[in-house]
């Protein structure tokens, strides 16, 4: 943690006038959903009981609001509800404002006449944030458009021209990295403790990224406050869990799924993903790799970290750690704790004390299988939460394998046998390792709904396994290489994760790459400024970019070795290899392993134990030759009432759904334009309340796109 140099009699003096100007923010409740995941302690959970299990199923649409942008990618907006005005981004990451009751459009911001280079950015944006100063004056919204924010005036949509350098902050400046070479993008919204607006960020994952840092601005000027270094720096804590290879920007460990934070502490809490050089294969970052991977809790007013807690060391799995946590209140043996609750890609609920971050139930430190792969140091443990039970498979076996068909049986049971298997941590290997639950199992980012009335969380889980896989990349002397030999090397280290060997691609979210028909300024453009769910690459000189760009256009197919070429290295460099992990599926796509594949659960937090499981969503083409209750993968969250009801878009078959929060009964279901792979909100306006959600379709279920925000509410 690194703090601006000023005096302590001016800090406390400072704190002194703060603390008799702000007030608790008046928003942080469950009853006005002015804030992302409904309140600053990310319960999703709302006292309204107007819709309740009795009468959910007469619910109707109240109105549709069209923002005329049905394309990639997609909405991911939870929105946001100030006196009146519902907020919330489009894929071209403006932000809207609708009459709440009505659905009629207030303002919209047009991102891309404010941006530094006046460009359309199209990107992945979960929401905005609403703040106002403890008199109720200096309102603003905060919007995060790519590596800039900006603050808008609530009411009018227009931009706070004196907030940061030339409107806005430039989230690029106050890293460890040269701000021409920093890649930044804010995908979800920050959060505000007092006067102090944190922000994370997402960021590349190839061999030379950006730290993942979280940093603290003033909300009124904009200004730079603290920063926390989540990729430690010389004579920090941490450093020394870490083996640094010369000539590599360590990156990653970045807390993408936003925050949670707790005002009577004044401690906000993240939670981070993966080390870059990231994905499956931690070669040129051994080590346990803090604080990558971790639960941690930081003074929200200077950056000091409190305490952390790893969920994984080493992660070669790419099992981030997707939403923050949620702070909850249990009671154990009729005394009330306070905790932690941080779900993961593993699909483990890790249940920590929000004081120490000491487990409330025993983790067990286990063996895990060592690696195989020349250059790769596994971590020897990882940490097995007791309770609750892990919320999906952590092995496959030939037993779990799909039986929806004789076909998709065969056709899986014959790629099973291709391929090593094992346990949850068994490393990625050169022949190929069926890992379960998959880097897109287990949580994501829609977090969890939780009832502060009697201590269960509701959360949805996806299962479909990974094969993990590494191959040797050949390797040129760079003195004597050509440039699309050079651009090889890069691709293999930067590109292959998501477009595949050979530039094939993996259709339908990663495009190839053999056969471009834009021009080279174009995909220059692309590379540097990235679009859509591919970030931008500005750590690349103007030079490898135009490597790259000779390995796209030459007729070389593959960037892996041949056997005269393996393993062909440097002494400085550890080797690198190509790292892919395509989802373990049938012959139509479907996942490998046996339904269900999507599922909401309920959990006891006070005993650390599983309620309910059901399935969540189903497959229409599966439903019509009569197999049901499958599942799908599911994205976004739920979101729980007073009315004993939860309610979860998220489904493949683009539906929202009513789940009766005692038995997860289905009580009312809608079919919807396109999916909802966004979080929920419900709110109260004149009495009535109303459900909204974002229809954008499209994600990582590959739906039809749509371009519907729709809210619901009772005749």
């Amino acid at each position: 943690m690194h703090s601006r140099g000023i005096t302590v009699g001016v800090v406390g003096l400072f704190c002194l006038l703060l603390s008799e100007l702000i007030a608790e923010d008046r928003f942080d409740n469950h009853r006005d959903w002015a804030i992302y995941r409904g309140d600053k302690k990310a319960h999703q959970y709302s006292e309204l009981d107007q819709i309740h299990a009795g009468n959910v199923d007469q619910l109707q649409i109240a109105w549709e609001y069209r923002h005329g942008i049905p394309e990639a990618p997609s909405m991911y907006s939870n929105p946001i509800v100030v006196d009146g005005l519902l907020y919330f981004t489009t894929p071209k990451v403006n932000t809207v404002a609708l009459d709440a009751a009505t659905g009629e459009e207030v303002w919209v911001f047009e991102a891309a006449k404010h941006r530094r280079d006046g460009r359309e950015f199209r990107g992945r944006s979960r929401g905005v944030v609403y703040w106002e100063d403890g008199t109720g004056e200096n309102a603003r919204i905060f919007s995060f458009v790519k590596d800039q924010v900006f603050a808008i005036d609530p009411k009018s949509g227009d931009l706070i021209e004196a907030f940061g350098e030339d409107g806005h902050i430039d989230l690029r400046k106050n890293l460890p990295v040269d701000p021409e070479h920093a890649s930044i993008e804010v995908t979800t919204p920050g959060i505000v403790y007092q006067n102090i607006l944190i922000i994370g960020s997402r960021v590349p994952e190839g061999n030379q990224s950006t730290p993942g840092d979280i940093r603290g601005y003033n909300a009124l000027t904009g200004a730079f406050e603290w920063i926390f270094h989540t990729v430690p720096q010389p004579g920090e804590f941490g450093h020394d869990t870490w083996q640094w290879e010369a000539g590599t920007t360590y990156g990653g460990a970045n807390p993408w799924g936003g925050f949670s934070l707790d005002e009577e502490r004044g401690w906000v809490f993240a939670a981070t993903g993966c080390a870059a050089g990231d994905f499956i294969y931690g070669g040129s970052r051994k080590g346990q790799n803090l604080f990558a991977n971790a639960v941690i809790a930081l003074d929200a007013l200077t950056g000091e970290r409190k305490w952390h807690y790893q969920t994984i060391h080493h992660d070669i799995w790419d099992y981030d750690n997707p939403p923050a946590p949620v702070l909850a209140t249990i009671t154990q043996q009729g005394v009330e704790r306070d905790v932690a609750v941080q779900f993961t890609k593993m699909g483990f609920t890790f249940v920590l004390d929000r004081e120490t971050g000491t487990p409330v139930f025993p983790v067990e430190e286990r063996p895990v299988p060592p690696s195989d792969v020349p250059g790769e140091e596994a971590w020897p443990t990882q940490p097995f939460p007791t309770k609750p039970p892990p919320l999906n498979r952590l092995a496959m076996h030939e037993a779990d394998l799909t039986n929806i068909s004789p076909e998709a049986r065969a056709y899986a049971l014959a790629t099973f046998r291709q391929h090593k298997t094992g346990s949850l941590y068994t490393p990625p290997s050169l022949q190929g390792t069926i890992t379960t639950p998959g880097h897109q199992g287990g949580a994501e980012w829609g977090g969890a709904a939780f009832d502060p009335q009697t201590g269960v969380i509701y959360v949805n889980i996806n299962e479909i396994s990974t094969i993990n896989r590494l191959e040797p990349l050949r390797q040129f002397d760079p003195k004597t290489a050509t440039p699309a030999q050079r651009g090889e090397m890069l691709y293999g280290t930067n590109c292959i994760f998501c477009h595949g060997p050979g530039k094939r691609g993996n259709p339908p979210l990663y495009p190839p790459l053999d056969s471009l028909s834009t021009s080279d300024r174009e995909i220059a453009d692309q590379i540097r400024n990235g679009k859509g769910i591919m970030p931008a690459f500005k750590q690349f000189s103007d030079e490898q970019v135009n490597d790259l760009i000779a390995h796209l256009r030459s007729a070389t197919e593959s960037s892996l070795s041949s056997k005269e070429d393996s393993g062909a290295t440097t002494p400085e460099r550890a080797p690198q290899y190509a790292q892919i992990s395509p989802f373990f599926t049938d012959h139509e796509g479907y996942p490998a392993i046996a339904p269900p594949w999507g599922t909401l659960n309920a959990i006891d937090l006070n005993k650390g134990e599983i309620l309910w499981k059901v399935p969540l969503g189903e497959y229409p083409e599966l439903v019509k030759r009569g197999i049901r209750h499958t599942g799908t993968r599911n994205f976004g969250g739920p979101v729980l009432t007073a009315g004993n009801v939860l309610f979860i878009g998220a489904t493949a078959d683009e539906k929202i759904r009513a789940f009766d929060k005692f038995t997860g009964q289905i009580l009312w279901e809608f079919q919807l334009p396109a999916g909802a792979y966004a979080t929920p909100s419900t709110y109260a306006i004149n009495g009535k309340q109303y459900v909204v959600i974002a229809a954008g379709g499209g994600g990582k279920n590959a739906t039809k796109y749509g371009d519907s925000v729709i809210a619901f509410a009772l005749p």
